[in-house]
């Protein structure tokens, strides 16, 4: 199985923590859709065979997209792929983008799967944050969805922000909790360089949170949504049973995948491969039929382990311990054999039935575990 992600790189307005490549201004909106339908048919053997069985519309927001943008974008993904009967297509949504009409238009063109750019319900961190919504539009945008019927939909959510405190992080997640989502994505604020957030922080006008109250935050979420029968199948996400991301399981899985569009990523098992985030040239490569509008890169057996290690320590699934050790050498297998007994001394990582798995608290060192595992 394969999945295609389209990154669709527009945005209404600037979110002050986003370092995504996106543009405010949609005036070469057409050109470009038009050239990811060029890329569509220019790689359509990036994956081999393999059957498709997620189709996922990120950003940017690609909810700006009118229903004639995306029926042309899937129809050549259509034309071009093998494509699975129960398919899941997903597109992300602004809240104050969804209308009665665009649910109808997303319900007209198969798309069964919503994931809602929620991040917060407190009206004064949605400013702090740039949004472009409120509280409101978020209770309005879910009703949409579920009195059409659908109930494959998702929330993200941020903790860790700026004055947040335990209390407005429990509200936030009981808010969350009684609009009945199948799907939580709940994400810890980074400090991303070029943000305004970043500048705000280099000059001591932003205040975060402490080490001990990000990790409050991380054990609360824990304890209320796993209590609420969501599984905590992913670092950053939980599900109720038979809702997970199909799609962002299959990054974790090591699955192919085929990215369209500027900055978006590439992956068929051998070759990893990037697209520029430049909107224009990424255009001028088709028009002059270059088609050098990416970079790529054969991987080798260190960059295949350390990122089977990276995707899948962050999963409730874990690594094994088998497929591991059959691709290292006696002596890199002697090395991370002390580096995992050093993590299960400490209780960071746990054993059983032949998989490594993070402990509560390693969940919160994932980032250090991983790159401490990491063949070099």
């Amino acid at each position: 199985m394969a999945g295609i992600y389209i990154h669709i790189p527009f945005c209404t307005k600037a979110c002050h923590y986003c370092d995504f490549h996106f543009s405010t201004s949609l005036k070469i909106k057409d050109e470009l859709i038009l050239a990811m339908v060029k890329e569509v048919n220019f790689r359509k053997n990036y994956i081999g065979l393999e059957k498709v069985n997620t189709i996922y519309f990120g950003g940017g927001t690609p909810s700006i997209l009118n229903k004639k943008d995306l029926a042309f974008i899937l129809n050549s993904i259509y034309n071009n792929f093998n494509i699975s009967k129960n398919v899941e297509v997903t597109i992300e949504i602004n809240p104050n983008d969804l209308t009665s009409k665009k649910i109808n238009d997303y319900a007209d063109l198969n798309i069964n799967r919503f994931s809602v750019g929620v991040q917060s319900f407190c009206d004064e961190q949605l400013i702090k944050l740039n949004r472009s919504h409120n509280s409101n539009d978020i209770i309005k945008c879910i009703n949409l969805i579920k009195d059409a019927g659908f109930t494959n939909f998702s929330i993200d959510l941020m903790y860790g922000l700026p004055e947040m405190s335990i209390r407005l992080w429990k509200e936030t997640l009981e808010k969350a909790i009684k609009l009945n989502p199948t799907h939580l994505s709940c994400y810890c604020l980074t400090i991303e360089k070029k943000t305004v957030f970043h500048k705000m922080f280099l000059d001591g006008s932003l205040k975060i949170g402490s080490d001990d109250i990000l990790k409050s935050q991380f054990l609360l979420m824990r304890k209320i949504l796993i209590s609420e029968n969501f599984m905590h199948y992913e670092i950053s996400n939980f599900a109720k049973p038979s809702y997970q991301s199909r799609h962002n399981s299959s990054y974790w899985s090591g699955d192919k995948y085929l990215g369209i569009g500027p900055s978006a990523h590439s992956y068929n098992g051998t070759i990893r491969s990037w697209n520029i985030k430049n909107n224009i040239k990424y255009i001028k490569s088709f028009d002059n039929e270059k088609y050098d509008f990416y970079k790529e890169e054969l991987l080798t057996d260190k960059n295949k382990i350390n990122e089977y290690i990276l995707m899948g320590l962050r999963t409730s699934k874990g690594v094994s311990k088998k497929k591991i050790f059959a691709m290292l050498s006696e002596r890199e297998q002697l090395n991370i054999n002390r580096q995992i007994a050093n993590f299960e001394r400490l209780n960071l990582l746990l054993f059983k039935d032949n998989r490594y798995f993070l402990s509560e608290e390693g969940m919160i060192l994932c980032d250090k575990i991983t790159s401490d595992l990491f063949l070099v």
